[in-house]
């Protein structure tokens, strides 16, 4: 009897160490969900619902898009961290939410470093910092001359601490030794209607968001937060062009899933979201809008949530201690 015992638990342990390859094997067999951190008509919104049109292709089945806002992010990387590491519920994470609110919040509803597996990257969208067209200031030299006359002279919008435009003021203010007066609005819409308005004297809006108001008169802008000039907007210098110093920034936004999800699934997932990145869908709806293309590896995406949690570390405690 007790041999039979043995056998029986041999037996059971074998088949679940069959079943964990068989299930990666086959997978997905039902619906995914992908949660997007931000409300519907943004630029991470508008992304996730194109790769998850091409998901939906690549791995047969449907991909739903679940929007679920607030708190920077918080509430919806809170919701993943707690979902089945099964591979059906996706997180559209952000540079945001993994870098610089550890930072900006004194307590987080998830650990960026211990709660998600990262697979893979979707796109960087650059910030175009710009003016009013009725703006006094004609060029970035003047711009800077202004902020440079007095702390916080200048107000810049943003979408709230942690957002694209609110990095960009912080690599801005450390690029050219200024400190402006931040104005917070709840979306990227709203702080350039500010902007605009006259409510506020600069911002940086996302590329993919603000070309009509460039083609439209309404927005006089100078510089791009990327490394080269835009295929969309290629009148724009970079940074670099202009102030002769690297600024990159913007909203990365990527994939993650619970921690604990299986390899294989993690690399099915990477294999259909590198597809739908090379595809004609991603490139018209998304890269010739705005947007830059990036390594949809899992290596260079955890290589780069590294660099960018480094460099967020060393920028924000600095900001801190002054």
């Amino acid at each position: 009897m007790m041999r039979n015992r043995i056998f029986a638990a041999v037996a059971l342990a074998v088949g679940m160490v069959a079943f964990a390859p068989a299930q990666a094997d086959t997978y997905p067999t039902q619906p995914i969900r992908v949660v997007v951190p931000f409300g519907a008509g943004g630029v991470t919104d508008i992304t996730a619902r194109v790769f998850a049109e091409g998901l939906s292709r690549e791995l047969g089945q449907p991909v739903v898009v679940e929007n679920r806002p607030g708190a920077g992010g918080g509430i919806a990387a809170s919701a993943v961290a707690k979902a089945r590491p099964d591979g059906y519920t996706l997180l559209v994470i952000t540079n945001g939410m993994f870098a610089v609110n550890p930072w900006i919040y004194p307590k987080l509803p998830y650990d960026p470093k211990k709660d998600f597996t990262y697979v893979a990257m979707l796109a960087h969208t650059p910030n175009i910092l710009a003016v009013s067209a009725n703006s006094p200031y004609k060029s970035l030299g003047d711009l800077v001359k202004a902020a440079a006359g007095g702390k916080g002279k200048l107000s810049f919008s943003t979408a709230g601490e942690g957002s694209d435009n609110y990095q960009v003021l912080q690599l801005f203010q450390q690029a050219t030794n200024t400190q402006w007066l931040q104005v917070p609005y709840k979306s990227g819409s709203e702080s350039l209607t500010a902007m605009i308005g006259g409510q506020a004297d600069a911002t940086a809006i996302s590329a993919a968001t603000v070309g009509s108001f460039i083609q439209g008169g309404q927005v006089r802008p100078f510089v791009v937060t990327s490394k080269r000039r835009l295929e969309s907007l290629p009148e724009i210098p970079t940074v670099k062009e202009v102030l002769g110093k690297d600024l990159e920034g913007g909203s990365l936004s990527g994939v993650a899933v619970p921690a604990g999800t299986q390899a294989d699934i993690v690399q099915r997932l990477n294999s259909a979201i590198s597809a739908v990145a090379a595809s004609p869908l991603a490139h018209e709806k998304i890269y010739s809008r705005g947007s830059e293309r990036v390594d949809s590896s899992q290596t260079a995406f955890e290589e780069r949530v590294k660099r960018e949690q480094e460099r967020w570390s060393s920028l924000l405690r600095n900001r801190k201690e002054q």
